[in-house]
């Protein structure tokens, strides 16, 4: 039998409603005799609304050396990591790279950047690239360059690019102990400056930076209010030499309701998971349209490596998005 909480809040998603920050908090401190029908009600809302299945690829288009002390980030130039770092790649580089993504079946490709922001100098080389890759593919093509100006969001609507993918990372509650180099109201101006020149916006953050369960509902209402087009899931995959090196993995059973938990408080957004999923949930990847998403990022991530390009094709192929 359907628990009666649950039961409500998705005849309401159904129809078309929302659910309250408070009411998501409910369905959070659900205990884990309900998770699986937590699942199976988030897969009807992503049903229901129409989210079609999708994947995305970045490329580490400059490594390292950060500025920034996210305390999750092998690029950060706080930690002693081993991370490797390298420049801006040549233009060259970055469109052959969205080219063999395109080639392997990505809808998205997205140029990702270490640093706070980008130079004049370097937004024009990025520029150039979304202009050579607009003219030779169908991608969706998304940068994300660390916190933009009005210009350089200009300049990038202009070449071209789809989306902008700028992460909050997790909750403005739990954000002092994650990063204090910027302020939360400077991401969050971002993403604004992102939508007021007429670009998408993907953002969502790491699961697992030990917050709450409330602070993930905060996030996901945080992201909701900002209307945000994707969210991006991530489970930490501790880096050594970073302050969060020795934390625990995230259970897939968390992992998995937390998913949930975001496509049920996000019901018309595009939901993608991405780094640390392998590690996560191993097996249990299969299950990820189950809680909800509908998107997968495929190929690498920035300073680890994804799943084998071939395994995750022939698991999309074999239906996993039903």
């Amino acid at each position: 039998m359907q628990h009666p909480l649950i039961q409500h809040l998705l005849d309401r998603l159904l129809a078309g409603g929302n659910l309250t920050e408070d009411e998501g908090r409910a369905l959070a401190a659900l205990g884990p005799g309900q998770t699986t029908a937590l699942l199976f009600a988030a897969h009807a809302v992503m049903k229901h609304r129409g989210r079609t299945p999708f994947t995305c690829s970045i490329t580490n288009a400059k490594s390292g050396t950060c500025s920034q002390d996210c305390a999750f980030c092998a690029q950060s130039g706080h930690y002693a990591t081993g991370s490797p770092t390298h420049p801006l790649l040549p233009l060259e580089e970055l469109v052959a790279r969205g080219l063999a993504m395109h080639a392997a079946g990505a809808r998205c490709y997205s140029l990702v950047t270490s640093g706070l922001r980008l130079s004049d100098d370097e937004t024009d080389r990025v520029c150039a690239c979304v202009r050579e890759l607009r003219t030779r593919t169908d991608l969706c093509l998304s940068a994300s360059l660390g916190l933009l100006s009005p210009e350089h969001a200009r300049r990038l609507a202009e070449a071209g690019l789809t989306r902008y993918h700028h992460n909050l990372e997790t909750a403005r509650s739990h954000f002092p102990a994650i990063c204090t180099t910027h302020e939360y109201d400077q991401d969050i101006e971002t993403i604004l400056l992102a939508k007021e020149h007429g670009l998408q916006v993907c953002s969502g953050g790491i699961l697992g930076l030990g917050e709450s369960w409330e602070q993930r509902i905060e996030l996901a209402a945080t992201l909701r209010e900002l209307g945000v087009d994707t969210v991006p899931l991530n489970f930490l995959n501790p880096i050594p030499g970073t302050p969060l090196g020795d934390m625990e993995l995230l259970t897939p059973h968390d992992a998995l309701k937390s998913v949930a938990l975001f496509r049920l408080m996000l019901p018309g957004a595009d939901i993608t998971v991405a780094g640390g999923r392998e590690k996560v949930l191993g097996d249990y990847q299969s299950w990820l349209p189950l809680a909800g998403a509908n998107g997968m990022m495929i190929g690498n991530y920035l300073t680890t490596m994804g799943r084998d390009l071939a395994a995750d094709l022939r698991m999309l192929e074999q239906g996993a998005w039903i």
